[in-house]
């Protein structure tokens, strides 16, 4: 709320306030309509702000509105006669408009926030220019570009498009997809070559949500994700990295590009021509435009904030990657949320509307809860496994759950691929019956391989299916099937259909 030193000559029109807040106390399509237009913060006056709050906390309750359960909770906020009291609220209601005049006054109250709020920010920036020492003009040009955007971002506009408008954007879309070097994907490739052709790459505007047990691979493939695109595809990419530090980031990044040890490249013990493939993994990774932010307890709108600042400064930003969504908060103020379902409800909406705002793919890594333990045999997550909230699978255009076969083996309900044939085995199975048949010693990279099945199991823009990884864990780097791979597959595949 301005401070009474600046607030004298801001605008605002009092009767337009009286009337939405008098409307909402009165008719529930009235009510629906002010709560989905405007703020608190919207409101001038002090006490039109408290009525707002007194009518939004009751919404949010499911309890009615109008003046007997306004007046009673502002008598609980101890705010009523702060508010002008229940004379006050009688002739707000005495101010109600019909719903078809509503909208104008909606859009004056707005139209005037909107207004005060750009005000306020031209002042902040000239004070902040007569007060600070300007180091770094850009940034400085940046910041300012921030306030003033944040202070018109809601400003009411037309937003119905003619659909002569969208199909002529959908048209130049469709083309240059066509004669891009992704061939016939429509987003930014994976780098794997049949997940590519079940999701159709990275799509703008689309939430892609990687979720696994912990330890099965998800940050790691998320890792490779953004490492695909930057070196092969030159795509600036923002991971907010809430789990572990930029320069552990980086190692693990060496550690794909290299295919040296990752306990190696941590502790150092880089020997012979390890040193090297290390030297020129570090060469690679520089020439990457991959931005980390490993800022501990890192908020929900401290991300939002923050990938607009980029994409201000990297214009064309291609992907963000967030790991992962169980340490993302929405407090900022101290305050516990009501649940953590009701905070992960928060954050999935909010990252969608991210990816919406800045036509870009976010990426989020998730956590899978428990109940995949308790099953039996078959311990493949599902969609209902997504912990915490139904919302990020509502919200999300894309899921891949991750399973990993040898993550369960020898554990109780452990699935084994012994005294099985070959004809019931899955390809995780068949993975670990060829990967036993190789002769292997400590050096061999296959002896710390896993197999990964990526299942897609929601794809709101195309189809769901299943493709598999490798996962070489000494390095963190997942690959594509390789040709010697399928002729075992397609071998084993033979020995079945001969018997």
């Amino acid at each position: 709320m301005p401070t009474k030193k600046n607030q004298a000559d801001l605008p605002y029109n009092s009767t337009a306030e009286k009337a939405v807040l008098g409307s909402a106390m009165v008719s529930n399509s009235a009510l629906y309509n002010v709560l989905s237009s405007l703020e608190e913060s919207d409101f001038f006056e002090a006490k039109h702000q408290l009525i707002y709050r007194a009518i939004l906390s009751l919404f949010n309750r499911n309890t009615p509105v109008d003046v007997l359960t306004v007046t009673e909770e502002l008598t609980n906020m101890k705010e009523l006669e702060v508010a002008g009291g229940v004379n006050y609220l009688q002739t707000c209601t005495e101010s109600v408009v019909s719903i078809s005049a509503l909208e104008s006054y909606v859009d004056i109250v707005l139209n005037q926030s909107v207004l005060r709020k750009l005000i306020l920010s031209v002042r902040d920036i000239n004070d902040s220019y007569l007060s600070e020492d300007i180091d770094d003009v850009n940034d400085f040009i940046l910041r300012s570009q921030e306030k003033i955007a944040n202070a018109v971002a809601r400003a009411k506009v037309d937003t119905f498009k003619t659909s002569k408008t969208v199909a002529e954007t959908v048209e130049k879309e469709i083309y240059a997809a066509k004669n891009n070097n992704n061939g016939s994907l429509v987003g930014i490739p994976s780098g794997y070559p049949k997940l590519d052709a079940i999701t159709q790459g990275f799509q703008k505007s689309g939430m892609y949500i990687v979720a696994a047990r912990p330890n099965v691979g998800k940050t790691a493939l998320a890792l490779n994700f953004a490492f695909n695109a930057a070196r092969d595809y030159h795509i600036p990419v923002a991971i907010f990295s809430l789990e572990m530090d930029a320069e552990l980031l980086i190692k693990r990044l060496i550690g794909v590009a290299s295919n040296v040890n990752l306990t190696n490249v941590s502790s150092g013990n880089i020997m012979g021509n390890d040193r090297m493939k290390v030297s020129s993994a570090i060469k690679e990774i520089s020439n990457c435009n991959i931005y980390i932010d490993d800022s501990s307890n890192l908020k929900l709108m401290d991300i939002i904030a923050k990938a607009r600042k980029l994409q201000a400064s990297v214009p064309d930003l291609g992907m963000i990657i967030i790991d992962y969504l169980g340490l993302v908060q929405t407090a900022t103020n101290g305050k516990n949320p009501d649940s953590r379902q009701e905070e992960v409800r928060k954050i999935s909406l909010a990252l969608k509307g991210l990816a919406r705002e800045l036509k870009l793919p976010v990426i989020v890594v998730s956590q899978l809860s428990r109940d995949v333990e308790k099953r039996g045999d078959n311990k493949r997550p599902m969609l209902s496994d997504l912990r915490d909230s139904g919302n990020i699978e509502q919200d999300a255009d894309l899921v891949m759950l991750l399973y990993r076969e040898d993550y369960y083996k020898g554990q109780k309900g452990g699935v084994s691929s012994q005294n099985k044939k070959v004809k019931d085995m899955t390809d995780s199975e068949k993975f670990e019956v060829i990967k036993s048949m190789n002769p292997k010693n400590e050096n061999d990279p296959t002896a710390n391989i896993s197999y990964v099945e990526i299942n897609v199991a929601k794809n709101r823009n195309g189809s769901t299916g299943q493709c598999g990884l490798f996962f070489y864990r000494s390095f963190g780097r997942f690959d594509s099937p390789s040709e010697e791979w399928e002729r075992q597959i397609r071998e084993l595949n033979d020995e079945m259909n001969s018997k």
